[in-house]
């Protein structure tokens, strides 16, 4: 049970805790603070009259970044405007997408949608669905349960859109066939390498240039900009263990608030689900419905009949089962009905937004009081995080006071008994541990701090995480001399001038051959040596990537010709290719027994692409505009 229920519930010790928050709002952020309850909703961007707002945006960047975090738990990896940047394109293109969706009438019903939550894995323990499982998982992931199903149903109607559309591509047999000629065609390749290191002593550089290279490009020349950040910070986890406790305050805290430990009572109901499609469907529903319980009635098998008609396909297999469940979790009817039945006994056919259910209650735990020795842990738990929130929210409001009107951190950090710890230097960019989170990074480069030296307000890092931070030392950045760099700006410009020579003679490699000369002479002229591979296919492992790319990206040569190019490669290097002998893989040689395999995944890209036209087409033509 939350601490809000807590605060919701009691009067007593836990009253005292709303109270200390209502003096922190007008602490910290003043009267004004309860017009930001009025104030219109921020928004990021509009698409076709449709906002996208703020916190949105928000509640997917953390997403986003807990995603990468979980994958690269550097922080610094995260480059923060990329990431704003995506998740903003990422929720026009949903909009737009959805847009379509609607105006196209699909639909996706609460009943798949609930059967869907009840079958993923992560809701279920042991197997089963449980209702505290996925609201620890919605949680985690800062979802509501009224949110995290929209979203759901939205990602299931953009699925249905992607696969109408490319579900509709196609591959004919005689397109799969001159395709897979294509895609087994080989050809005999051979190529000259001109290695860029090679050439390093060939090249000159003056000084004259190494001083303008420099003039021109400071920017590449720079020093970190630093800073040592000190700071004093509060955690609610950390004040758990120094709230006081004795058995009194336990009991008195317990009589406050014992309902939160009551276990409620906990029905468990088999059901028998008939869909309703449409308005002119809801007789033919009705009369189903009818019969099945008729049968029931009549003696035919409960669990059978679930199985064998209810659309409700988490249930259906194990006879209609929902197992057990608190109050609150079914709609409004159908638990009206539920909680009316006697142990076995079944409802007549009943209507919910969902279509015709006929219940049965098979079995029933009956709520159960609290016992304080029973839950004495429990109750302790719970007084320490009512106290630890009593405590941080004071110490956070004395924090923020105090140093507003500090000259630095010591005062406040001697007062509040806290410790004042330090960064040492960090770079404003990729920082690590404490002030790699941006709000820290943010507060102590601004203005007020940085140049003014003040201490800065107080900082938010989680809810329950909030520290104020004051630069000790700061370092600028600052181009380097040039004396420091010249080593580093001479390599750069011998590599940058034997690349260029490379690919100059590549280029006049390449004009050779095209003017008639012999490939033994052009080899000698340069003094490099042809590497030949026979019979290359599209995927030779023999020939590097990058080459074996240029040698299929080249016309197809006539007859006792060749066609010849250049590639420059990603290390500098440079190969001068040339292709003979294209042979595509005859028809009759064709494995008819792939063919609509491979015609399947040509189908997919093509409908791939279909589908990647429609979106451009939508961004294209919506009406998007960008705060």
């Amino acid at each position: 049970m939350s601490i809000q229920t807590m605060r919701d519930n009691s009067d007593g010790v836990v009253a005292k805790v709303i109270v200390g928050l209502i003096v922190v709002v007008f602490a910290l952020f003043g009267m004004g603070s309860i017009t930001t309850f009025l104030a219109p909703t921020p928004k990021v961007a509009t698409v076709n009259g449709e906002d996208v707002t703020q916190q949105q945006m928000e509640v997917q960047v953390e997403r986003s970044r807990r995603l990468l975090l979980s994958q690269n738990p550097d922080p610094s990896a995260i480059n923060e405007d990329q990431l704003r940047s995506d998740v903003l394109e990422n929720l026009i293109n949903r909009a737009l997408l959805s847009t379509a969706a609607d105006s196209l009438g699909l639909a996706y019903g609460n009943s798949r949608l609930d059967a869907e939550i009840v079958n993923t894995p992560v809701f279920q323990v042991d197997g089963l669905y449980n209702p505290d499982q996925f609201q620890i998982v919605l949680n985690s992931a800062g979802f509501t349960p009224t949110g995290y199903r929209e979203e759901m149903r939205k990602d299931k109607l953009l699925a249905q859109l992607g696969n109408a559309v490319q579900s509709t591509a196609f591959m004919t047999e005689r397109e799969a066939k001159r395709a897979t000629s294509l895609s087994q065609q080989t050809r005999d390749v051979a190529y000259l390498r001109v290695v860029v290191d090679s050439l390093k002593s060939d090249v000159t550089v003056e000084e004259s240039e190494v001083q303008r290279y420099y003039e021109i490009n400071p920017g590449l020349f720079m020093t970190d900009e630093m800073a040592d950040i000190g700071y004093i910070e509060v955690k609610r986890a950390d004040l758990l263990q120094k709230v006081e406790v004795d058995e009194q305050a336990l009991l008195d805290f317990f009589a406050d608030t014992s309902e939160i430990y009551a276990e409620p009572e906990r029905r468990r109901f088999a059901h028998i689900l008939i869909e309703i499609s449409d308005a002119q469907a809801e007789e033919v529903a009705k009369a189903e419905v009818d019969g099945i319980y008729q049968q029931i009635v009549e003696g035919a098998d409960f669990a059978d009949l679930a199985k064998e008609f209810s659309d409700d396909p988490g249930s259906a297999e194990i006879g209609g089962d929902l197992g057990f469940n608190d109050p609150g979790t079914f709609v409004d009817k159908f638990e009206e009905v539920g909680y009316g039945l006697a142990l076995n006994q079944m409802s007549k056919p009943v209507l919910t937004e969902f279509g015709y259910h006929i219940i049965r209650l098979i079995d029933l735990e009956a709520a159960k009081e609290p016992v304080f020795v029973d839950v004495r842990d429990l109750v302790e738990a719970e007084y320490r995080e009512v106290g630890a929130e009593e405590m941080f929210v004071d110490l956070s409001s004395r924090l923020s006071e105090i140093s507003f009107e500090a000259s630095d951190l010591q005062e406040p950090a001697e007062e509040l008994e806290l410790e004042l710890k330090s960064t040492g230097l960090v770079k404003r960019i990729a920082a690590e541990g404490f002030a790699a989170n941006p709000a820290v990074i943010n507060a102590a480069f601004a203005a007020d701090v940085m140049q003014d030296g003040n201490n800065s307000t107080l900082i938010e890092i989680t809810p329950n995480h909030h520290a104020v931070v004051r630069v000790n030392e700061y370092q600028p950045s600052e181009l380097k001399s040039l004396e420091t760099v010249h080593a580093e700006v001479k390599a750069t410009l011998v590599l940058e001038k034997a690349i260029a020579l490379a690919t100059e003679q590549a280029k006049s490699m390449v004009a050779m051959l095209e003017d008639g000369s012999i490939t033994r002479y052009v080899a000698d002229q340069y003094g490099l040596e042809w590497t030949v591979v026979s019979e290359a296919s599209r995927s030779d492992r023999d020939i590097d990537a990058e080459i074996n790319r240029e040698a299929f990206s080249l016309a197809r040569p006539t007859d006792s010709n060749k066609s010849v190019g250049f590639v420059s490669l990603a290390n500098g290097d440079t190969a001068v290719v040339s292709v003979t002998n294209v042979q595509n893989k005859p028809a009759k040689d064709i494995d008819v027994t792939n063919l609509n395999s491979l015609a399947r995944v040509l189908a997919t890209r093509e409908g791939a692409a279909d589908y990647q036209e429609l979106r451009d087409h939508l961004a294209a033509t919506g009406n998007i505009s960008k705060q």
